[in-house]
């Protein structure tokens, strides 16, 4: 079954665009680049669902107590395919989020409901065979004309794991399939975002590897953290809508004081938010204060409008990169090098990229110690 199974990139748009096509609406993931106090500054922390954390594997003893998953009201799944580890972290913190949050989608909600009693490694096995999965991680297959062998005797790749954090009833777990079930990390301290906590397990399990590293005379450490984040251009075509119908509310109050006003939204009211004040709410406020809600939500949807656009131009540059990914480009590489070696420009082109690679690397250095 593990040969069905191919091993897919550690990428927000690769894992987001995953996500969509097993049917799940309402996030995306977003790219972890500092472990200090700072790192989810440019998040909002309560919306982040979960973290999924890949790291260097290696055979190595964990002595921490894994807990029982349905005592604790958790789904939990033990990986047994195993080129799948990415999107079985992905799936167990899915699987573990409130419907409040996230909208599963039709396939994962009946597959959550067909696994609830079943064992963690039973669930595992039903991943295994869910073909909607399946297909969505093996649309990420790395097209190439050549199939490379190893040698008998090379070591070949270094092996990596992915490994989910969630937060359930104030308590932070580490879900990872290789294990028997989940690992209690401990309780949220009060007034702390549950990622927070996250965070600094990450960091001390970093600070192991590191040292591990350093003892064995390696100083390679590779990982990659990324959080399941609200989708955020669904959040603000949401918040775009809210303020639409609040400044509608708003102008129609200031019109029925015989203010001069320009009418900028055609939204039905009907269909407004239960939360936003009410006609009778804003003819109790004075007129500067209802301007004051106008210019507010103005400058919000002018603020939101930009987070789509940026957004927008985020998912079309993930689905050119996803097509790079299923795009066999070797026959390309092929026939350009053999038009340049007959032109005899191979070489020195090679010579050229290894110049700009060699500058590129520098200033990389150069703007480090910045």
């Amino acid at each position: 079954m593990s040969d069905d199974w191919c091993t897919i990139e550690s990428d927000p748009g690769v894992f987001t665009s995953l996500c969509e096509e097993i049917g799940v609406k309402g996030v995306q993931f977003e790219e972890i680049y500092s472990l200090g106090p700072e790192a989810f500054a440019a998040l909002e922390v309560e919306k982040i669902y979960g973290l999924v954390f890949l790291f260097k594997w290696d055979k190595e003893t964990d002595d921490r107590p894994a807990v029982d998953a349905a005592d604790h009201g958790i789904f939990f799944a033990q990986q047994v395919i195993h080129n799948a580890c990415a999107t079985q972290a992905i799936l167990s913190v899915l699987m573990n989020a409130t419907a409040e949050n996230v909208d599963l989608g039709p396939h994962l909600k009946e597959f959550r409901e067909f696994t609830a009693n079943l064992a963690p490694e039973m669930k595992g096995l039903a991943i295994s065979n869910s073909e909607p999965i399946r297909k969505a991680h093996n649309s990420f297959h790395k097209q190439s004309s050549f199939e490379i062998i190893q040698d008998k005797d090379s070591k070949g790749e270094d092996a990596f794991h992915f490994v989910g954090y969630i937060c359930h009833e104030g308590k932070v777990y580490e879900l990872d399939g290789l294990k028997k079930g989940p690992i209690l990390i401990g309780d949220v301290p009060a007034g702390t975002p549950w990622a927070e906590r996250a965070r600094e397990e990450v960091q001390r399990r970093i600070e192991a590897y590191s040292k591990k590293a350093g003892a064995d005379g390696s100083a390679e450490l590779r990982f990659n953290l990324m959080a399941i984040v609200a989708n955020r251009l669904q959040d603000a075509e949401k918040r775009i809508e809210r303020e639409r119908f609040l400044r509608q509310r708003a102008n129609i109050s200031l019109v029925s004081r015989n203010e001069d006003v320009e009418l900028l939204d055609e939204v039905e009211d009907d269909d407004a938010p239960a939360d936003i004040p009410s006609f009778e709410d804003l003819s109790a406020q004075d007129v500067p204060a209802v301007r004051a809600i106008v210019a507010r939500c103005t400058s919000t949807i002018d603020e939101m409008g930009a987070v789509m656009e940026s957004e927008k131009k985020r998912r079309a540059q993930w689905a050119a990169e996803n097509a790079l990914r299923r795009a066999d480009l070797v026959p390309l590489a092929l026939c350009a090098m053999r038009h340049l070696a007959r032109k005899k420009r191979l070489m020195p082109a090679f010579e050229k990229g290894k110049a700009a690679h060699a500058k590129r690397v520098e200033e990389a250095k150069a703007a480090g110690k910045h």
